[in-house]
């Protein structure tokens, strides 16, 4: 702690120079009613954040790292005050609201009982909810619906670059790896910093574009396409229909590319909930059920005729066939618990953190977080007698759900379990209310993502993803603004 208040000292006339730059030209926008300016900057910044860090001077990393996170902070700030301003505001009751109230609760109960540093505390709780800013200032700004569309626009144009950009990445041979790839591994003195990440895979292998891993790409392209995929059920223009399939060509096509299994999971399962049960195409359901069983046809030829997948690991250079093959591969999940990897977690969270800290964990930043894992934080796990997550080195644990239970306890996962349920109940109602296009694409597609994040959440740190969990709190803002325009558009004191 005292050496970040050292570092901020230090450059504390910067600091002063910067903010009020930063206030000066928040005030223009919301002053000139251009608030959505700062969505479209960040919707663009988060993706491209790995690679702009990349070839940033070691003396500015901490102010382009952060910067936008507080312009985030800041903006919605200024969304809540001139919502106090304005007479003629609209209510910002939403059904997350007690949901939000019940985990800081928790969250602050379970501090107290664990008694530990406050600035780990803090650290834990802002892995999970520093995107939940954007949630609120899109419910305090109350946008109408063309500037929804054109969030969603610029939204969906990133996602499809991404897209482009992966596959340019793969035809290319690991050429482009050098100039994308970032550790990111920095330190701000003392126990404070970022963890970095590691190329473990084969140079061309598992792409991911700009945003540094693979699971990163695989994760926010899913969930891109999952809010693109229900435009097929309304465009009638040939050319809109062309420019449609293909952009939801190439965003599968870069899926496949990552290697990362989870998102192949959520984009098969989102495409599930969205096709089928949300819009009822029985045309859906076939073309999945005949997609997984070949896929299972095939894993199960491969299987045998490799001796029941004796030989499959994870490895840094593998093919589509051996990726697949791993997760079924009962060396593999050997492996992974006597290596202390996801398996050993997977089992060890419940009877070794779980049966001693039921109700309310051990606390947030203290298990299984990409918090843990910046801070060093080993003193639960030395506790526990646990190894400190992934190989016993990388701190955090490749499971959010199982972080927050380690964290928060059972409360705490119930409470997580509620806002998602909460969220899809909300989107449906949507869907149903609404009879106009982009709200029911909207909508529908919403669902579809929320049952993908909740997959891919218990085969890794995906809620912790930064450009992911940004897109993913400003739809959710989005749905709620939506959600109250139906749920009380008879009720006039709450609107």
């Amino acid at each position: 702690m005292n050496d970040l208040l050292i570092f901020v000292s230090t450059h504390l006339s910067s600091l002063f120079l910067l903010t009020v730059i930063v206030l000066a030209t928040l005030y223009l926008l919301f002053a000139t009613n251009k608030s959505r300016w700062i969505i479209f900057f960040l919707l663009i910044w988060f993706p491209l954040e790995s690679v702009l860090l990349r070839y940033t001077p070691i003396d500015y990393y901490s102010w382009v790292k952060y910067l936008p996170e507080g312009l985030l902070y800041l903006a919605t700030l200024f969304s809540f005050f001139r919502y106090l301003f304005n007479k003629s505001r609209s209510g910002w009751h939403n059904p997350l609201i007690g949901w939000f109230l019940i985990y800081l609760a928790i969250a602050a109960i379970s501090f107290f009982i664990n008694d530990y540093r406050l600035l780990v505390w803090l650290a834990g709780m802002r892995q999970l909810l520093r995107f939940v800013a954007i949630f609120f200032m899109v419910l305090f700004e109350n946008y109408n619906e063309e500037i929804l569309k054109q969030i969603m626009f610029v939204a969906l144009a990133v996602i499809v670059i991404e897209a482009i950009l992966g596959i340019i990445q793969y035809f290319a041979g690991g050429s482009l790896d050098k100039y994308l790839f970032f550790n990111q591994a920095f330190n701000y003195g003392g126990n404070l910093g970022d963890e970095g990440i590691q190329q473990f895979w084969a140079k061309g292998q598992r792409v991911f574009a700009t945003l540094g891993r693979y699971d990163r790409l695989g994760s926010f392209l899913a969930s891109g396409f999952l809010m693109m995929f229900p435009w097929v059920y309304f465009i009638k223009d040939k050319k809109q229909k062309f420019l449609l399939r293909a952009s939801l060509f190439l965003i599968a096509f870069a899926i496949v590319l990552t290697y990362s299994r989870a998102s192949w999971m959520a984009f098969v399962v989102g495409i599930l909930v969205v096709g089928y049960f949300i819009w009822k195409d029985k045309r859906v359901l076939r073309l999945g059920l005949w997609t997984i069983g070949i896929i299972a046809s095939v894993l199960a030829l491969i299987v045998i005729s490799r001796g029941f997948g004796v030989a499959t690991v994870d490895q840094s250079n593998q093919s589509l066939s051996d990726r697949a093959l791993e997760a079924v591969s009962y060396y593999s999940w050997q492996q992974s618990y006597e290596g202390y990897g996801r398996v050993f977690f997977i089992i060890n969270t419940p009877l070794m953190v779980t049966r001693y800290y039921p109700l309310f964990g051990v606390g947030p930043g203290n298990y299984g977080s990409g918090a843990a894992a910046a801070l060093m934080n080993d003193a639960f796990y030395s506790r526990l007698h646990l190894p400190f997550g992934i190989q016993n080195i990388y701190g955090q644990i490749d499971n959010n759900w199982w972080s927050i239970l380690g964290e928060t306890g059972i409360l705490g996962l119930l409470c997580w379990l509620g806002i998602f349920v909460e969220l899809i109940v909300g989107a449906i109602y949507v869907f149903k209310q609404s009879n106009r296009p982009f709200e029911q694409v909207f909508a529908g597609g919403f669902v579809g993502v929320c049952a993908a994040l909740m997959i891919m959440g218990f085969f890794g740190p995906y809620f912790e993803f930064r450009a992911s969990m940004f897109y993913f709190w400003l739809w959710a803002g989005i749905m709620i603004c939506l959600w109250r325009k139906y749920h009380y558009r008879w009720n006039f004191l709450k609107k």
